[in-house]
C-alpha cells in the first residue's frame, strides 16, 4: 500500500504542473519570461526587447510577451545587463528563464533560453527538473501585466539605460562577443 501511495503522489507531482500555455495570435510569437529560482526574490528584473521596455517584476511572477516573429535582442537589467539573440517563428511559444546570480550589491541576472530537447541538458533528469521548475513557476505564480501607463513611465525612466545598454550590446557584438541564442527550433510544445 505504501508503494502505491508513493507512486500516486509521484504521478500527481509530475502532472500537477501541466499548465496550458497561452497560444499566440495569428502570425505572432509568444515569449514567456519566468523566474524559477527564489534567490534574490525581492529584486525586480527589468525586461526589454531591443529599445522597447516590457516591464519589471520580482520572483513570484512571469511575463507573457506577444511579438512579431523574426529577430529580436531580448535583455534584462538588474545589477548587470544580460542579452539573448532570438529568432522566433510565427505561431510558436518560447521560454526564457531569468536566473538570479550573486551580485555585489543586489542580485544579477542571467537570461537562459529553455530548450525543449532533453539532449540540450547534461542529463535527462536535469531536463525534467528544469521543465518542471518552469511549469511550476507559471502555474503557481501570477502573470505580470504592465499597464500602458507603466510602460510609458518605464520607457521614460529607463531611456538612458536603454540607450547605454544598446550601445554596450553593439560594441560587444562588434568585438565578437557571442550571446546565448533562442532559435526557432527551441519553441516549447505542451
Amino acid at each position: 500500500m505504501k508503494k502505491i501511495l508513493i507512486l500516486f503522489f509521484t504521478i500527481v507531482s509530475i502532472t500537477g504542473y501541466s499548465q496550458e500555455l497561452r497560444k499566440p495570435s495569428e502570425g505572432k510569437s509568444i515569449v514567456y519570461f519566468v523566474r524559477t529560482s527564489g534567490t534574490g526574490f525581492l529584486i525586480n528584473f527589468k525586461y526589454f526587447d531591443g529599445e522597447k521596455y516590457l516591464g519589471k517584476f520580482n520572483c513570484g511572477k512571469y511575463l507573457v510577451y506577444e511579438c512579431e516573429p523574426g529577430k529580436h535582442v531580448f535583455w534584462s537589467r538588474s545589477e548587470n545587463t544580460d542579452f539573448i539573440n532570438a529568432e522566433l517563428d510565427a505561431g510558436k511559444i518560447y521560454i526564457i528563464d531569468s536566473e538570479p546570480k550573486m551580485g555585489v550589491i543586489k542580485a544579477a541576472v542571467a537570461l537562459v533560453p529553455f530548450s525543449p530537447y532533453p539532449g540540450s541538458y547534461k542529463t535527462p533528469k536535469k531536463f525534467e527538473k528544469k521543465k518542471a521548475a518552469i511549469l511550476k513557476s507559471i502555474s503557481e505564480t501570477k502573470e505580470y501585466v504592465a499597464t500602458d501607463e507603466d510602460l510609458k513611465e518605464g520607457a521614460v525612466e529607463y531611456e538612458s539605460i536603454i540607450k547605454s545598454s544598446i550601445e554596450k550590446y553593439n560594441k560587444l557584438t562588434a568585438k565578437g562577443e557571442v550571446f546565448l541564442k533562442l532559435l526557432p527550433y527551441m519553441s516549447y510544445t505542451n
